[in-house]
Order: C-alpha cells, then sequence, then structure tokens
C-alpha cells in the first residue's frame, strides 16, 4: 500500500483509518394531515365512469340483458346443499322470444357474447332444437338475415335424447346454481370462442376464432348479448398500416425467407410495397443437432410396456403395479410410503427416464426396470409378501416380516428408498414430453461445440423483400402460433419482451399443454442472468420455459413466405393412386401401392355376365340356371336358377346365394353345412381359407367371386399346380332332390371371417377348397359326391 498511499485522497485516507463508533435511532415525529379548510368532499362517482350495459369488456353486469329480481325460495344450491333462506331470483325477461329457433337461426356467422353476466366474445357457427342442427350453406352471411342460406341436419334419435339433456342441463345450472331463471331452452347457439388476433400477410389484424379445451362451448339462445357498449380494445381489428409507418428505416426484424429463415434484420429503404434490408447471414449452414441426439437418446433408452417387465421379473402384474407407484404400509403407527414412486396414476404424473404411458398402459425404462430388480434383490421378503396378497389394501409390517424386526425392516427400507433418491425423481404430467437431464446435457455439449465453431456471420444486403417476409417481434405472438414442435427442434427467440434477450437461439427439450396454450422447455446456446436449470436437468442461467408463440422453429420452418423462385424448386407432389388395399377385389381400403396378383392392385373390371337362356319372362326377372361361381353373381334360387339383383351395383355387384357349381378357376372355400332337398347343399361355413375370402355360403355375398363394392374377382395370377384353368369339360350339375347326409342335418358353423374379410350369406352349392381339381371339403374331409 506505501507505493499507492499517495495516489489517495484526504477523505479515501481518513476511510483508512479507525473511526468512532455510530448509533442509528428512530426518530418519531408528529405529522399534520393537510386541511379541508376551502375544499368540498365529492359524494357519489365521478364523470364517465362505464358502469351497467356499458362496463368495460370482462366486468359483470346484469344489465347486458333485462332481468328483474325477486326474492323468495329458490333452493339456490352453492356449497352442495340447497339454501333454506330466501335468495334474490334474477328472471330472464323476453326469454320466450329469444329462446326462439329462428331468432337465433340470425346469429349464424356472427360474433356475439356468451357466458352472461360473464361475457366473452364467441363465434356462431352453427345453432340448433331438438330436432335440427341449422348451419350455414357457404359463406358467412352478412347483412340481412337471409334464410336460403341456412341449412337444417336432421337429428337422429340418439342426437334428440342428448339435446334434450344438455338443455336440461343448462337451465337447471343457471336456476339452481346462479339463481337464474332463463325459461325453458327451445335452441342452443353453439360457437368458436375467441382464441386472439392474428396478423395476415397483407398486414391486417383479424380476429381469430376456435374451439378451446376446457371451456363449454354450448349456449342457450336467450343469454346470447348480441353486442356490447364497450369492446375490449385488446381485440380490436385493425386495417393494414403503411409499410413505411410499420416498418419504418431502421426497424428491426426477423427473416421470413426460404434462406436465411429467422436471421435478425434491420430496413433501410422502401421501395413501393417492399422494403430493402441488411441482413445478419451465416457461411455455411447453420449447425442443427438437437433432433439427432434426441434419436440416439431414444435409441440407447427403450421403454418395455409393463406385462413385459413383470414376465420379465417374474411378477404379478399387480404386484408391480403396487412397487412402481406408492405404497403405504402402517408400521408403529405410522404410515410409510415404501414405493418406487415411478407412476402416479391419479395425479397423471410420470417420471422422466423411467416411466411414461401410452394407449396400451405404463411403460419403464431399462433404469427403472434395475431398479425394480435391485429392490427385489435387496429385500426379498418385503416382495414376497406383497406377491402372496396382490389385492390387499392394508398392509403391516408384521405381515413381511416377524413382529420383533418388523419395524427395524421398515426403517432399512425407508434407508434405501432415500439412497436411491426416489423422491427426488422429476415428475412431470403424462401428456408432456419431456427429455431426461442426460439428453439435455448432452443437447447443452452440442451447442457449446456448436459454438464455439460457429460458421461466419457476415452482413449481407437484400432488395425488394415483401412485407409477408419481415417477422416483427411485437407481431410474433400473431403470426407464428400455428407452429408446432417435436423435441430437439432448434429455435430462435423472436419477442421484444420476456425473461430471454431476442435473437437469442436454443433447442427444445420439453412441452406441456396448458389450456391457452404450449409451453416450451428450451436450453439456450448461451446464459442470461433470468435463465434458470429447468428443474436441474441442466447448467444454472442456461434453461427457460416459454410459450410456443414467442419462438421461431428454425429445425421445422412453417411460416416460411412464399416467392416464386422458392415454389419453383419445391418438388412436386405426385399424385397417389387409389388402391384397394382392405380386402381381396374390395375398394374399401386406403392410399399405397398395388397389392394384387402381379403388383397390378386389386380392381379389375368385372367380366360381361354370360347371355340369359330361357322365355322372355326369365330374362325379365334374372333367371338362370347354373353358372359358374367365378362368373358374375346372381342371387341364386334353391333349385340353382339365379335371380338377377340390382342390390348394390351391376350384375357383377349383386348379391349371390350360390347357384351352380363352381369350377377350379374360382378361389377356394372349405365348406360346412347341410344337404338340403330344396336348397342342395347349404354351407354355413366357419372362417374364412387362406385366400382371404370368408362366407357364410356358397358364393357368399357377392356369389363367391364379387363382393359389397361391386367388383368381381378375376385370378390372373401364376397357374396353380392341380388346378386346370378355363375347365373344357366343365358342365354344370343340379343338386336338386338329394337326400341331406344323416351326419351334416341341422349343421350350422359361425360367421365366415377371412383374411381379409367379407361376409358372406350365400346359400346353394358353391366352390370347395381345390385340393386338386374342384374337388371340394367338408368339414375337413372330402364333400360326398354330387348326385348325377
Amino acid at each position: 500500500m506505501a507505493t499507492k498511499e499517495h495516489l489517495l485522497t484526504d477523505a479515501e485516507r481518513a476511510r483508512n483509518d479507525f473511526g468512532v463508533s455510530l448509533k442509528f435511532a428512530c426518530v418519531e415525529n408528529i405529522f399534520e394531515l393537510p386541511t379541508m379548510d376551502g375544499l368540498d368532499v365529492y359524494v357519489g362517482l365521478m364523470d364517465d365512469v362505464k358502469l351497467g350495459a356499458s362496463a368495460l369488456a370482462g366486468f359483470p353486469s346484469l344489465k347486458t340483458l333485462n332481468t328483474t329480481g325477486t326474492l323468495g325460495f329458490h333452493g339456490v344450491s352453492v356449497f352442495q346443499s340447497e339454501s333454506r333462506n330466501e335468495s334474490m331470483v334474477v328472471t330472464l325477461m323476453d326469454s320466450e322470444t329469444t329462446t326462439n329457433v329462428e331468432n337465433a337461426k340470425r346469429k349464424l356467422g356472427k360474433a356475439v357474447h356468451v357466458g352472461y353476466p360473464f361475457l366473452q366474445e364467441a363465434l356462431v357457427v352453427r345453432v340448433s332444437d331438438e330436432l335440427f342442427d341449422y348451419v350455414l350453406d357457404g359463406q358467412t352471411l352478412s347483412g340481412e338475415y337471409n334464410p336460403s342460406n341456412v341449412r337444417a341436419i336432421e337429428h337422429g334419435p340418439q342426437e334428440i335424447s342428448q339435446w334434450k339433456r344438455k338443455a336440461d342441463r343448462i337451465e337447471s345450472v343457471y336456476s339452481k346454481r346462479l339463481g337464474m331463471v332463463v325459461g325453458p331452452v327451445e335452441s342452443l347457439i353453439h360457437v368458436d370462442m375467441l382464441a386472439g388476433l392474428k396478423k395476415r400477410d397483407d398486414g391486417a389484424t383479424v380476429k381469430e376464432y376456435a374451439q378451446i379445451v376446457g371451456m363449454e362451448p354450448d349456449y342457450a339462445a336467450q343469454t346470447i348479448v348480441d353486442s356490447v357498449i364497450s369492446p375490449d380494445q385488446r381485440f380490436l381489428e385493425r386495417a393494414a398500416l403503411p409499410i413505411e409507418e410499420e416498418f419504418p428505416e431502421g426497424s428491426r426484424a426477423f427473416f421470413l425467407g426460404e434462406f436465411n429463415y429467422g436471421r435478425p434484420l434491420e430496413v433501410i429503404k422502401h421501395t413501393g410495397e417492399k422494403v430493402e434490408i441488411w441482413i445478419s447471414t451465416v457461411k455455411g449452414r447453420e449447425p442443427d443437432f438437437g433432433r439427432e441426439v434426441v434419436a440416439v437418446a431414444e435409441r440407447s433408452i427403450p421403454y418395455t410396456p409393463s406385462f413385459a417387465v413383470a414376465r420379465q421379473l417374474n411378477l404379478n402384474p399387480l404386484v408391480l403395479s403396487k412397487l412402481t407407484s406408492a405404497f403405504s404400509v402402517q408400521s408403529s403407527g405410522l404410515r410409510l410410503n415404501l414405493g418406487l414412486n415411478l407412476k402416479f396414476e391419479a395425479k397423471k404424473l410420470k417420471v422422466l427416464g423411467y416411466s411414461r404411458k401410452r394407449e396400451s398402459g405404463w411403460e419403464y425404462s431399462q433404469k427403472a426396470i434395475d431398479l425394480i430388480a435391485a429392490y427385489m434383490t435387496r429385500f426379498p421378503e418385503f416382495i414376497a409378501g406383497i406377491i402372496r396378497n396382490p389385492k390387499g389394501d392394508v398392509y403391516n409390517d408384521t405381515d413381511f416380516y416377524a413382529e420383533n424386526i418388523a419395524k427395524e425392516k421398515m426403517k432399512e427400507i425407508g434407508q434405501w428408498l432415500k439412497s436411491v433418491e426416489t423422491k427426488s425423481f422429476e415428475k412431470v404430467p403424462l401428456d408432456a414430453e419431456q427429455l431426461d437431464s442426460d439428453t439435455v446435457m448432452a443437447i447443452e455439449r452440442a451447442a457449446d461445440q456448436a459454438v464455439a465453431n460457429c460458421p461466419t456471420i457476415e452482413a449481407k444486403k437484400i432488395n425488394g423483400v415483401p412485407r409477408n417476409a419481415l417477422l416483427k417481434p411485437s407481431d410474433a405472438e400473431q403470426r407464428i402460433g400455428i407452429q408446432h414442435f417435436s423435441l430437439g427442434d432448434r429455435v430462435v427467440y423472436v419477442q421484444d419482451s420476456g425473461r430471454v434477450p431476442i435473437a437469442t437461439r436454443g433447442t427444445v427439450v420439453g412441452k406441456t399443454r396448458t389450456p391457452r396454450t404450449m409451453l416450451l422447455d428450451i436450453v439456450w446456446d448461451s446464459t442470461f442472468m433470468s435463465g434458470t436449470t429447468l428443474g436441474d436437468r441442466c447448467t444454472p442461467f442456461r434453461g427457460s420455459t416459454v410459450p410456443v408463440t414467442s419462438v421461431l422453429n428454425i429445425t421445422d420452418k412453417q411460416v416460411i413466405a412464399g416467392s416464386k423462385a422458392g415454389a419453383a424448386n419445391k418438388p412436386q407432389t405426385e399424385a397417389t393412386p387409389l388402391t384397394a388395399n382392405g380386402g381381396y377385389g374390395t375398394s374399401r381400403g386406403g392410399y399405397g401401392a398395388p397389392m394384387g396378383p402381379g403388383g397390378q392392385g386389386q380392381l379389375r373390371e368385372a367380366s360381361a355376365p354370360p347371355p340369359l337362356r330361357g322365355s322372355f319372362r326369365g330374362a325379365i326377372s334374372g333367371m338362370q340356371s347354373g353358372g359358374r361361381a367365378g362368373a358374375p353373381s346372381f342371387r341364386g334360387r334353391g333349385d340353382g336358377q339365379q335371380q338377377l339383383s340390382m342390390r348394390g351395383g351391376p350384375p357383377s355387384a349383386s348379391r349371390g346365394r350360390g347357384g351352380g357349381v363352381g369350377d377350379a378357376q374360382t378361389p377356394a372355400f372349405t365348406y360346412r353345412g347341410t344337404y338340403s332337398q330344396n336348397n342342395g347343399f347349404t354351407p354355413r361355413g366357419p372362417r374364412g381359407d387362406a385366400n382371404g375370402f370368408a362366407s357364410r355360403g356358397g358364393g357368399g355375398r357377392g356369389g363367391g367371386g364379387a363382393n359389397r363394392s361391386g367388383f368381381t374377382v378375376v385370378d390372373n395370377s401364376d397357374p396353380i399346380e392341380g388346378v386346370v384353368k378355363n375347365n373344357p369339360a366343365f358342365r354344370p350339375q343340379s343338386y336338386n332332390n338329394a337326400p341331406p347326409p344323416v351326419a351334416y342335418d341341422n349343421g350350422r358353423g359361425g360367421r365366415g371371417r377371412g383374411g381379409i374379410g367379407f361376409r358372406g350369406r350365400g346359400r346353394g352349392a358353391g366352390a370347395g377348397r381345390g385340393e386338386s381339381g374342384s374337388v371340394a371339403t367338408v368339414n375337413g374331409a372330402p364333400a360326398p359326391a354330387p348326385p348325377q
């Protein structure tokens, strides 16, 4: 210090010496209030206060509708019991008129306020009464009401019942819960709630309506408020400002072009409706490592269904469920939780990295399985006690150990659970998608490496940029709320408010949905003062949870401003041909590659039916004897004659009930049934054979080769050994007047269900399974030879 003493001032040198002790004391003095001399107290409300129907948006008021109040016994239920004293009951006036469905239909397509007296704006999308739904046919109505633009949709019996219950419930809630008599509900208003404002590409701000989870969409027509005097100033639609006003020179934004997407920019010049900008660009490709790290983590941490875990550990599934949840045991008057706390069904929570719930049930990671196995190995007597009584509700420590050691064993189990820190596991909602701490740290290391090897950043001038390619930070909530995100997506913070510095980049490591929005857990590339650890999943000051409207997804670009060059470079989407992969010879399927014989698809043109034979009357009625099962099907009579049926399409699509004997060309069936003197051989089939045909009769519905969709199956695949195609020696044979075999009387099989699944209802003779030639089998044995 001696070398620096001469540099100090006298005051600084004095502060380096010892001084006197000081005591600070509080001093109380009298304060004289201002006097009212010469002033008058103003009694009442100030001028321009908005009350009643003029109250500010969202402020409840009964005066937005005409009402009267009466003091009486109404049995209003507030705390799960009806009031015994008098209540002030509000009654809506003119409810008979306002509940009329004709008046309600006038609101279709218009913005109204619902939830009286706690008003919220909504858009009427549908009106209904007990018998009909009424919707706009075409575009939203504007101006005067036009009944010709309203389409009525009739209710079915179930919908009528549901409508009545809903109307009664709405009337009951107003009456018994709110003490308000709204009268009988004759019509309901169905709405989309106001979700917020949306910024269009042309710069105009418009209202956006949508269904909001947890908010009631149906309201009684008499409780609707058509308009309010003081609308909410936060949700006013605005016309587009001139580009010079919205983006003045020097203003900063983010670029939404196909290239340099999400990069910050500055406006330097205006040219008509376009601007010239300086943009911060990077040489080369911007690092995008998030999804790759997530994919590696998912492959390294597979999840196993609970039933497979129980089988692997040789446990009863109920025992596994008790071990992995909160498991209570009574010991010395205390209730101990000796479960592993890996799942919380009632609270709808899971543990990151250990458990998750899918539609098929709970699943566990290898870390969870190892933890369960360690529990079983460390305390086998305890596990054996649960196995002895897996359905028990109340357990005591003596159910597992002798009385002299039970208390000590319970303490030992508790100490072991503390050592593995089961209570410190991170619990998240079931529908949340979040990465565990190991994966988050891996992403953080990848981000550090990317920042260290960051490509060179340079400024670039771009001319002729349209308005829709500029994202103003204050407009982020109104423009990018439509985005969806996946774990590992790279993002950039684009709002000019909030805790995260603007233009900071990060990676999505978690998603959680709330009733109003989706929240993202993000580990950022750099630290900032208000950053968190995301529940000890990342290093301090690197994490933060933000709404989806505050960040731009730069991995999955979803709000790209279209350009002619970009549209020309996009690959053209090829139309996918429609094929019938839902059944052999049917068009019930979806889209995909042809799956029929030879890869040519299943749908084929039906062959023309053979010429009719017989009288003119027979031609009119469609009667014809014989017929191959592979030919277009007809509704067969028992005597082998067939009646043309137009039910379901052309003749090839009609319902076949047997008819002649099928030749070897026809796909084979295995029949089980009876002979009948009137109907011949009546198959009542079990499940269909390997060809995928399921029938309860000879031809089935569609006559062996046809189905409900009107297509006849023609097998043009490679020839099968032993099967003669287009057999020239084939002759239709009659099965009339043949006595039924004794073993087959009154036999009846199950419904036919083939691999592809038609359900046949045919009767009459059809082709059996072709073992060699056209030999049929019945109940696994060769069918008896037909009578000659």
